[in-house]
């Protein structure tokens, strides 16, 4: 047991784990989940061609291996091989999501036949999701800053275990929270294309559209500066949890679109491979997720100015005793 850890803003409690495991496990259920969801996608063209078949088992297998690694992790410490292990399946899944993203771009440009067409918006809005892929090199880019540790918070300076000590730019908890708001801009943007599809006739979809370029704008502050109040967690704590609940009502919201006569017309599953992507608005669950398990044991410029009052009161009265 780690003892007692604080959500700053919100409250303290008990977690068996760190933050950075616990991000790391999440990244696991994330990965199968994505495989998961890219097997539906590609069932859209009939059947799942072999370099489509990538990520579909990609997914579920790095998801594996870093629960397995994570449970090495619990039991035996951050060693040396378990975190080559998760540095080795993260940057496959980099490479797997750039590799993705730059084959879905290509399907995205007009064919050299039209001649001069520029891209417009048909063509990113009816080809295959831009950003979708994208959401394997995230996730991995993520785990590779959680398997670091954060041997001075604050300062930037990140350890290897075993390896080497190297100082970054920014705190890891700012890392975290830029790529953070990366994934909301990303699940944004897919949001905005895929219900462009349907030209937007439906008022309801502007919602992800409209909240999630809120709940990007609100981390990206975050992110850019250098000191927060609770106050700011505070904020940040339920506009991340606005970003959970609003990904589970997209999800209702397209099960509820993919079946035929509603709740009682029974579940026709070509619909579901064709019809609205059901998973694709819990993207933006996971990255509240991600958000809210990024304040724990955060610093604040709170408990800066109380430590510094303790010791001017600490101070005060041993001048006085003397």
């Amino acid at each position: 047991m780690l003892g007692e850890q604080t959500l700053p803003g919100i409250g303290t409690f008990r977690l068996p784990i760190s933050r950075n495991n616990l991000l790391l496990m999440l990244v696991a259920f994330t990965e199968i989940g994505m495989g998961v969801e890219t097997y539906l996608a590609h069932l859209i063209s009939g059947d799942v061609k072999p370099m489509e078949a990538i990520p579909v088992f990609f997914g579920p297998i790095a998801g594996l291996i870093l629960l397995l690694a994570m449970f090495l992790r619990i039991r035996q410490g951050n060693t040396l091989v378990t975190t080559l292990i998760v540095m080795g399946v993260a940057g496959a899944s980099v490479a797997v999501g750039v590799i993705g993203s730059a084959f879905h771009w290509a399907r995205a440009v007009p064919p050299p036949g039209l001649g001069a067409q520029r891209l417009d918006f048909d063509w990113l809005v009816f080809a295959p999701p831009v950003a979708g892929p994208l959401a394997f090199a995230g996730v991995g880019i993520l785990a590779i800053i959680a398997v670091l540790e954060d041997t001075k918070p604050e300062t930037g300076t990140l350890t290897l275990p075993g390896v080497l000590t190297f100082k970054t730019p920014l705190p890891q908890t700012r890392q975290f929270l830029w790529l953070v708001a990366f994934g909301l801009y990303a699940a944004t943007l897919s949001a905005f294309l895929d219900h462009g599809r349907t030209e937007f006739e439906n008022i309801f979809v502007w919602i992800p559209v409209v909240f999630g370029l809120f709940g990007s704008v609100v981390t990206t502050l975050m992110a850019v500066y250098h000191h927060h109040t609770k106050a700011d967690y505070f904020i940040f704590f339920w506009v991340m949890v606005g970003m959970i609940l609003m990904g589970i009502l997209g999800l209702g919201l397209h099960v509820n679109a993919d079946l035929p006569e509603g709740p009682s017309g029974g579940v026709n599953l070509e619909r579901f491979v064709r019809g609205a992507p059901v998973m694709a608005p819990m993207l933006f669950a996971i990255m509240g997720a991600f958000g809210i398990i990024t304040m724990i044991g955060a610093e604040t410029v709170d408990q800066e100015n109380s430590g510094e009052e303790t010791v001017d009161q600490s101070s005060s009265a041993s001048q006085t005793t003397s």
